[in-house]
């Protein structure tokens, strides 16, 4: 390593760490047999190490921390051949120790820097500078949950390679500039929790690679581009809490044919043949068309058994008409004897797609018990007026299959009896202060987080997984020696790879609390042994404590300073799957 590059990585340290890190002394081979938490080295066609990566704050278990008084050194920039800058919690106080990212000599990174992360630093702050553009190799932009201000620069548009943009949690304001449509090769892109408005540009339906979109809390306004309708590889699409409005759609059921019995055998999938070449968004209406027929709104098991003594909703006035207000699978059969089991039934799926104006959805009707032997679907919604506690002779209904209590003032803890009713298929206990008692799992059992012995055994953690059942509030525990744990997402879990997971932690014992419901990801940090099996899905139910800890970072999974233990909660929406269905979601018009 040449001296010069020793005596800027020495005073780069520093300027984030304080005077008092002596790197010289502590390490006088900082490439070498002295590494330095956090530091990488490269050898070039010199045949000299030089700098590569620089990854400051409470990642690891070991990583250098920031200094209350931290800046941001211009010594940096000489640096180059650095690929890799992440700066984490390293600015914390924006009144105490304000810091701003320097306007110039960015470009002196143009041809290296391929990944810049700066994470939960609210004490840095100004605007983003234009001189990013310059970044031209630059793969993943990370500017999450810090104190910047100010427009986006249109410069961004120029970073064609950019794999990741996220701007979450910032104080951004103004319009998305119209060419971060050139994102070519983008996958992910967040600019959720800022003050940005205005239209969305169209050329966002040019992003053929995107994943996922989350632009939820701004004031964007306008129209929903229909552009966004080419997105065929999107798994996420969130736009909640603006002001965009979306075009709906009314459709009529099986279109010119209206809703009839199938002619033959051969037919009768025609309903959903029908379902798969449309599109369907909250806020759409499909319309009913029939004579001396009916239909009705059911259960996927009634749906299936073509079966409903207790319909969601029936109708049978001719020209039936739905109006979606939320996501999900919704199931329509024929109300009249036979019709259903001729192919007379349709499922629709609503995708997560909002207007901002989403009308409410009115009262479910209830239906009441008339006895404990015949009451099979039980839905007390939207009534803040009903409190009290749920009563323990729920319990003894015992043909229940469907239990909504949904939005309504209920309090106090789930009645043990609960756990009687077998034949439940469907429970609702969402918008309540009902208190769950929570349970802690050894992930793996008495084996631990260990690599499983052969490739017959490759599935023994999501078998683990498939025989309990987690609900928010839960932890989960891994125990292991000479190995770690990190949290990451779908894909980095299926390609067992993750440069910059959720989390990670090598403390041989930790604890992961679930504050959100949805699907985790983890797998072992070590090379190696997530091929060989050690990972591990656990689906998360929406089954609330009262005193459930809120999250402090929507995007991210924080260890505890102490304890080892972990909020989990998900990068993305795209790992939060609903475990619960229902019509309650559902608007009759």
């Amino acid at each position: 390593m040449e001296i010069k590059e020793k005596e800027v990585i020495y005073s780069v340290i520093q300027g984030f760490v304080g005077k008092w890190w002596n790197g010289s002394d502590l390490y006088p081979d900082p490439c070498g047999w002295t590494p330095i938490q956090g530091v990488s080295c490269e050898q070039y066609d010199d045949g000299f190490l030089y700098v590569t990566a620089i990854n400051l704050g409470p990642v690891f278990d070991n990583s250098l921390t920031c200094s209350h008084d931290a800046k941001f050194p211009e010594q940096i920039f000489k640096l180059k051949h650095l690929k890799v800058l992440s700066l984490y919690s390293c600015f914390l106080s924006p009144s105490q120790n304000p810091a701003k990212l320097p306007f110039s000599n960015w470009d002196n990174f143009s041809d290296s820097l391929e990944s810049l992360t700066l994470r939960s630093n609210p004490g840095l702050v100004g605007t983003i500078p234009s001189k990013f553009g310059s970044l031209r190799n630059l793969q993943s932009l990370v500017l999450l949950e810090n104190g910047l201000t100010g427009k986006l620069p249109p410069s961004i548009g120029n970073l064609v390679k950019l794999r990741q943009l996220v701007l979450a949690g910032n104080d951004l304001v103004g319009e998305v500039p119209f060419n971060f449509g050139r994102f070519s090769e983008l996958l992910i892109f967040d600019a959720s929790r800022n003050n940005l408005s205005g239209a969305l540009p169209s050329t966002f339906g040019i992003l053929d690679s995107l994943l996922k979109l989350d632009l939820s809390n701004n004031m964007f306004e306008g129209e929903l581009p229909r552009e966004l309708g080419r997105l065929k590889n999107l798994t996420l699409l969130d736009i909640s809490h603006n002001k965009l409005r979306v075009n709906c759609t009314e459709f009529e059921v099986g279109g010119k044919n209206g809703w009839v019995i199938p002619k033959s055998k051969e037919h009768d999938q025609m309903y959903n043949h029908w379902a798969s070449q449309n599109r369907f968004r909250i806020g759409d209406t499909v319309v009913f068309k029939y004579k001396k027929d009916s239909v009705m709104g059911v259960t996927e098991e009634e749906y299936e058994t073509c079966k409903s003594s207790y319909p969601l909703f029936f109708s049978n006035n001719g020209n039936t008409v739905c109006k979606f207000v939320r996501p999900g699978l919704f199931y329509f059969i024929s109300g009249v004897s036979g019709h259903c089991d001729r192919g007379q039934k349709v499922i629709i799926k609503v995708l997560d797609i909002m207007p901002a104006t989403s009308p409410q959805s009115a009262n479910d009707t209830a239906t009441k018990p008339h006895h404990k032997d015949s009451l099979e679907s039980l839905t007390l919604r939207s009534n803040p007026g009903l409190v009290g506690t749920i009563p323990s002779k729920f319990g003894s209904l015992r043909n229940l299959q469907s239990l909504v209590l949904l939005e309504n003032g209920l309090t106090g803890k789930l009645p043990p009896s609960i756990g009687n009713l077998v034949k439940l298929r469907q429970l609702v206990l969402a918008g309540n202060d009902l208190v769950v008692n929570c349970t802690e799992f050894e992930v793996g059992g008495k084996n631990g987080w260990v690599i499983p012995k052969s490739k017959e055994h490759d599935q023994m953690y999501n078998h683990w997984a498939s025989q309990n059942r987690f609900r928010i509030g839960d932890t989960v525990v891994f125990k292991y020696k000479k190995d770690s744990v990190m949290g990451v997402t779908e894909e980095e879990y299926e390609t067992c790879k993750s440069s910059y997971p959720l989390f990670f932690s090598n403390n041989g014992n930790t604890v992961c609390k679930f504050v959100r419901p949805g699907l985790f990801y983890f797998i072992s940090g070590v090379s190696g042994h997530c091929d060989r099996g050690q990972k591990v899905i656990i689906k998360v139910l929406d089954i609330m404590p009262a005193t459930s800890p809120q999250s402090a970072n929507d995007t991210a999974t924080k260890p505890h300073h102490k304890g080892g233990a972990a909020e989990i909660t998900p990068m993305s929406l795209t790992t939060l799957a609903p475990f619960v269905i229902s019509f309650l979601g559902m608007l009759f018009a």
